[in-house]
This record gives C-alpha cells, structure tokens and sequence, in this order.
C-alpha cells in the first residue's frame, strides 16, 4: 500500500484502534482510485504527491462520511488529480 494505517491516523490525530479495518478500505479505495486515474500500478516506496493524494482522499472520506457537500467533494478531487497527473501514462488512456 501507498500509505498505511498508522500514517493516516497519524494524520487525522486518531489514537483509538476500533477503525482501523474501516481505515484500512479507505486506503485501498483511495489508492485504487489514484491508480485508475494514472493507468499505473503504484508500490512502495511511492513517489511523495501521490501519497498525499492517497492520503488528501482517505480524510476526505473519513472526515466527511456524513457530509454530501459536493463543493467540498470537488475541490478535494482538484487537488487529488493534480497531484497524480504528471504520473500519468498517457499510453494507456485510450
């Protein structure tokens, strides 16, 4: 994985251990999301935008599971691609 269970409660300041599986699909989601995108397999070590694209849409989702607002939905998505787009393999977009 690109980023792991600790780095993201690391992140969001989460000490308690109870929502760590849920975390964890948060993660593979995310990090599957990021791959679509790129046409790329990631693995670790991964280059540092796209952990904190992988890492900028696990606290989206974690932070905002109760929260529809698309705005704030798309201004995260703004930043998740521009941080994978030089990753890009523009061979297989088509």
């Amino acid at each position: 994985m690109v980023v792991t269970v600790d780095e993201v409660k690391t992140h969001l300041r989460i000490q308690q251990d109870e929502e760590d599986g849920y975390i964890d699909g948060l993660i593979a989601q995310a990090q599957a999301a990021a791959e679509d995108f790129c046409r790329v397999q990631f693995s670790d070590p991964a280059p540092e935008p796209v952990r904190l694209a992988v890492l900028l849409m696990v606290s989206h989702y974690y932070e905002n599971r109760d929260n529809p607002d698309k705005q704030v939905y798309v201004t995260m998505r703004i930043a998740f691609e521009n941080l994978l787009y030089p990753y890009r393999d523009p061979t297989k977009m088509f």
